[in-house]
């Protein structure tokens, strides 16, 4: 998957695991604020602060460019996984200093006995953590997992940060199930079918991309959070429409039900490209947001040719839906899109 809106996430998500080894402990780094050594949180970090993490076998060998999270993610969204792919993910996280994942694994129990207290010593150590973070997460793993209560990293978030880096993880898990989903119906496409199948995929990818981040206003702590959650919206949109389509599931529509709405895309998008921008530096700017007219042009253009590629599947398909009830709904979803950009007015 190449999602350019993930990039910053996903570069976030690698900072956020990876602890320094001449980092504090506990890592209150990114606090901003003071705490006391007194509070029940750093007591229960010090209880536990000599705690440290059984080797990983000698046969689990990291690759050096192995990603824990995403390695861990795979491995449990599996529907088994053996103790030697565990041995694997704990070898990664202890090569990287991953300490999130170190977390997981012994809070849940995969691949180790479950030990709250070693838990415990690798969240007190993940870094980019608030203070509020920190004492909700801590107070959580001391009061011990309910029965079968699965115990995450994004748990107790509370920061836009670290928000816009839980996201990430979702949309990331959420698109392998898209590709799988579109992959399954490919395959039973008929040959003259699966082509045009490739560049509408293709076509809504490109789209989806790029107005995820570029049609997001990119400013606040949240920002990145917001694009991946519009982003993965559009992705969820395409999928649904296309295998809508090939399922004979979408409204029926006529000529006269496009030209409406093509009406009001045309009368939403002039409306966007007519705001002006409040900021002297930025003339090309949205109002006060950071999405530029520029962004809205592009990501216009990527839709009308997903639209196209969408419009040329079905003509290579011996049914299915009528072309003007894929284009009200392809257009009825875009000018949504840009009636929330008019906001910036």
């Amino acid at each position: 998957m190449r999602r350019l809106a993930l990039a910053w996430a996903a570069l976030a998500l690698a900072a956020s695991a990876t602890v320094l080894a001449a980092g504090p402990y506990p890592n209150t780094a990114n606090f901003g604020v003071p705490f006391s050594k007194d509070e029940d949180w750093y007591e229960q970090c010090m209880r536990v602060e000599r705690l440290q993490p059984a080797p990983a076998p000698a046969q689990a060998r990291a690759a050096p460019d192995c990603d824990a999270i995403g390695l861990y993610d795979r491995k449990r969204s599996q529907a088994s996984t053996s103790q030697a792919e565990w041995d694997q993910v704990r070898a990664c996280a202890l090569a990287k200093k991953d300490n999130a994942v170190l977390m997981m694994l012994y809070a849940n129990g995969y691949g180790v006995a479950r030990d709250m207290d070693r838990a415990m010593h690798h969240a007190c150590i993940v870094d980019y953590i608030s203070k509020g973070e920190m004492e909700s997460r801590i107070a959580h793993l001391a009061a011990g997992p309910k029965q079968d209560e699965y115990i995450d990293a994004c748990d107790d978030i509370q920061s836009g940060y670290m928000g816009g880096v839980c996201s990430a993880r979702r949309e990331t898990q959420a698109g392998r199930i898209r590709d799988a989903r579109l992959e399954r119906a490919a395959r039973g496409l008929p040959a003259v079918g699966r082509a045009t199948f490739a560049r509408l995929r293709q076509a809504a990818e490109h789209y989806a991309t790029e107005a995820g981040g570029a049609e997001t206003d990119m400013q606040g702590t949240a920002a990145a959070e917001f694009a991946i959650e519009h982003e993965a919206k559009l992705h969820e949109q395409a999928m649904q429409a296309i295998l809508d389509a090939i399922d004979g599931k979408l409204p029926p529509a006529s000529a006269e039900d496009f030209a409406q709405s093509d009406h009001q895309l045309n009368q939403a998008y002039g409306k966007v490209m007519a705001i002006p921008s409040t900021q002297e530096t930025h003339p090309d700017r949205i109002g006060d947001s950071t999405i530029e007219h520029a962004d809205v042009r592009k990501a216009q253009r990527l839709w009308l040719a997903y639209r196209d590629a969408f419009i040329a599947f079905r003509a290579s398909m011996p049914s299915g839906p009528s072309a003007d009830a894929i284009k009200t709904l392809l257009t009825a979803q875009r000018t949504a899109q840009l009636r929330k950009l008019e906001s910036y007015r």
